[in-house]
């Protein structure tokens, strides 16, 4: 680990090693949904572009910098056949990817939004800002507290319906709102519902504030702060500045990301995959420790996801049950197991199960 940490500055190093710190005693889950293999009908689903104005400020819990500016977030809402449901779900991507994390169609099967849809549920997707077709700024301008209060500012616009869905006559309201956030991008969703208790259910896939982070890991977020150090890259299709790659080369990434996935699915991953903003990721162990403070103060009820054989959390420490003994204020704990998959669950071979498992738990809570 030494070798690891000897890559970035003594400060960083010194965060690295205070991680070790975080870990909690375990509570064990409540629950647990095994998969099921279904083939929903899909006809019916429809696919909105939409997109929200959102100010790039932080009055979250985590301190960091941003740079108050506006931007535009764009993203699909995918509802099912007939009346728009009463309840919406915001699914949020980690590093490395986008919205086609949640409705990946370049393979047949891994359309996760496109089969919750299908069982009555509806969803909206984003890139966040920095990514995909997002206004794309300078990758220090943003932090993992602004990404966090955008997302607040998005939920409160899908309740009011003021947003911009240009294809309808008006943006649907939604009364109630789940939100749900994959690996980083289940921290920033951990993030917003303590900082502003606006949501009615959490969902947070393959995250872990409990410091159980392999070595792969470690090495790869060393190297991403090598990276903004030296200033960082363009990020993907943009000429923006500031940006890194969790895993320097496809080999690196796909080895956190993959464990049992299709060739073909892999192959046009790797083509979609972006870069993530340095100041997102400069901000991570300040959010972490934030985390450790105000995770239990979360009241609603959460999911909580996590695979077998994910290459970035150590399968030396039973870290999901660390994590889950950490929501000590929810009124319950679903525990979503899936033994042999790895990191990027809606592309593993597994997708299926994921899908039936969190069928059952949005319908569960009214989402």
């Amino acid at each position: 680990m030494s070798t690891v940490i000897a890559r970035v500055p003594r400060a960083i190093a010194l965060a690295l090693a205070a991680l070790a710190l975080l870990a909690t005693p375990a509570l064990a889950a409540r629950h647990h949904h095994r998969g099921r293999k279904r083939h929903p009908p899909r006809s019916q689903v429809r696919t909105i572009p939409v997109s929200f104005t959102v100010v790039n400020d932080n009055t979250s819990k985590v301190p960091c910098s941003s740079d108050g500016r506006t931007y535009t977030i764009s993203g699909s809402l995918v509802l099912p056949a007939g009346p728009v449901p009463s309840a919406v779900t915001l699914y949020v991507h980690g590093l490395g990817y986008a919205r086609y994390f949640w409705d990946f169609t370049a393979v047949p099967g891994y359309d996760y939004a496109g089969t919750e849809a299908s069982d009555g549920h509806a969803s909206v997707l984003i890139d966040r800002l920095g990514y995909g077709r997002s206004s794309i700024p300078t990758g220090t301008a943003t932090c993992v507290g602004s990404q966090a209060t955008i997302l607040h500012e998005i939920i409160q616009q899908l309740r009011r319906g003021a947003y911009a869905a240009p294809t309808l006559t008006s943006a649907p309201t939604f009364d109630r709102v789940g939100l749900v956030g994959h690996s980083l991008g289940g921290q920033l969703a951990e993030v917003e519902a303590y900082s502003y208790n606006d949501i009615d259910a959490l969902g947070v896939v393959e995250w872990a504030d409990d410091a159980s982070y392999s070595v792969g890991a470690y090495s790869a977020f060393a190297s991403d702060i090598t990276q903004c150090l030296s200033g960082g890259h363009d990020q993907v299709g943009s000429s923006t500045a500031g940006y890194a790659a969790f895993g320097e080369t496809t080999a690196e990434y796909d080895a956190l990301m993959f464990a049992d996935v299709a060739p073909a699915v892999q192959t046009a991953a790797n083509a979609l995959r972006t870069l993530d903003p340095c100041g997102q990721i400069e901000s991570t162990l300040t959010a972490i420790a934030t985390d450790a403070l105000n995770i239990n103060s979360i009241r609603v009820p959460i999911a909580f996801v996590h695979a077998g054989d994910d290459g970035i959390f150590t399968d030396q420490l039973p870290w999901w049950q660390l994590q889950e003994g950490l929501y000590t204020s929810s009124p319950d704990v679903t525990n979503i197991s899936l033994p042999g998959e790895g990191h990027a669950v809606t592309l593993e071979r597994s997708a299926p199960k994921l899908q039936a498992a969190m069928n059952a738990w949005l319908t569960a809570n009214g989402m």
